[in-house]
């Protein structure tokens, strides 16, 4: 990058100052200013490098250990940085670790719009959004199975974080059910309190994964889905399937 920004000011000041007829200070000048400019861009790209070193280093340790096992030497060790640029960055153990959760929920978010775009029947994408959010959860670094975990310890912003990603959770749900509400393959009332509903379902899902409860947990889910699937289908669309059973 500070190649291309040599050459850009070489170019600057032998082609389009001759060219245009800037006299040789006022070119100087610009040049001047440019070098400030992309001086303060390469900075500021080289600070945010580091920030992403010490969110990953941190949110690795996090992930492991919790929030109270986890020490700012560990993080600075892991993160090849010193201990006082963490807290230049973030100013608390405690802001780190808000940092890691918004970074991650962010992440989980945008899986999970992956996968659900990728898909184009709307009965597909709710079943893609659900495999996809607790596999998800299912990763071994994933820091929202330790926060949930012992969630009655958490610090009041890391609650908020995880309530905020429940809430663009449901959106994302809301967006599905619409869509298949459009196209008569869905029928629901309320799509905002049906993908709450959905929402919630899942989370007891959650518990029980996180308690360690993991047996058949993934026919369960099958058979939840597929209970979600079959009762907002439209039911003209159940008729004509009873019709052809029949």
């Amino acid at each position: 990058m500070t190649k291309n920004i040599t050459c850009l000011l070489f170019i600057l000041k032998n082609d389009f100052g001759t060219k245009l007829h800037i006299k040789e200070n006022t070119c100087n000048n610009v040049i001047i200013q440019l070098r400030s400019i992309a001086s303060g861009i390469i900075w500021c790209d080289m600070k945010q490098k580091k920030r992403e070193s010490i969110l990953e280093a941190a949110g690795k340790r996090f992930a492991k250990y919790g929030l109270t096992k986890t020490n700012i030497d560990e993080i600075a060790r892991f993160a090849r940085v010193a201990k006082a640029t963490i807290y230049n960055y973030f100013g608390s153990k405690d802001n780190v670790y808000i940092e890691v959760l918004k970074r991650e929920a962010n992440i989980t978010i945008d899986k999970i719009s992956h996968s659900v775009d990728i898909e184009v029947l709307p009965g597909k994408k709710l079943i893609t959004f659900a495999k996809t959010r607790f596999q998800n959860m299912n990763l071994p670094l994933n820091i929202f199975s330790q926060a949930k975990s012992d969630v009655e310890k958490m610090i009041p912003e890391a609650v908020k974080v995880q309530d905020e990603l429940f809430e663009r959770e449901v959106q994302i749900i809301s967006s599905i059910l619409s869509e298949g509400v459009e196209k008569g393959v869905f029928y629901v009332n309320d799509v905002f309190l049906t993908a709450r509903a959905i929402g919630f379902a899942l989370k007891g899902f959650e518990r029980q994964w996180l308690h360690g409860n993991k047996d058949n947990i993934d026919i369960h889910m099958e058979e939840l889905i597929k209970i979600l699937f079959l009762g907002l289908k439209h039911k003209k669309n159940q008729t004509r399937r009873e019709e052809t059973s029949g």
